[in-house]
C-alpha cells in the first residue's frame, strides 16, 4: 500500500472574492470528490486573503477537481486551480536556488 502525500491530495485555490468562504468552498469542491478540509488563508490581523486550499481524502479527486472546476465563476470572479503545492516560495542559499511549497514549510 503506498502512503499518498498531502499535497497529492490538495488543491491550490486562486483569485478568490471576499464573499467566498470555507462552507461555500466545501459545497463546490465536493462535487470532486470526498473532502477532508478547506481553508482559506488569512493576514496577520484575520482579513482572508485571495487564496486558500482544498484537501481531499483521496489523490484521485485533485485532477478531477481541476478539469472540472478550474475557470468557475464564483462571486463574480473566476478561480484558478493548481495541483497541491500552492504558491511556491523561491529561496536562495549559497547561489543555489530550490523552491518550497506550504506543506514544507
Amino acid at each position: 500500500m503506498q502512503i499518498q502525500k498531502e499535497a497529492d491530495k490538495t488543491v491550490f485555490v486562486a483569485n478568490l472574492g471576499s464573499s467566498a468562504n470555507e462552507e461555500i468552498l466545501f459545497e463546490l469542491f465536493l462535487q470532486a470528490g470526498p473532502l477532508k478540509k478547506v481553508t482559506i488563508a488569512r493576514d496577520r490581523e484575520g482579513r482572508q486573503r485571495s487564496y486558500g486550499f482544498v484537501y481531499y481524502k483521496h489523490a484521485e479527486a485533485v485532477p478531477y477537481a481541476i478539469a472540472l472546476l478550474n475557470g468557475t465563476w464564483l462571486f463574480g470572479r473566476q478561480i484558478r486551480l493548481q495541483y497541491g503545492t500552492g504558491r511556491p516560495v523561491f529561496c536562495i542559499i549559497k547561489n543555489s536556488s530550490f523552491q518550497l511549497t506550504h506543506l514544507d514549510l
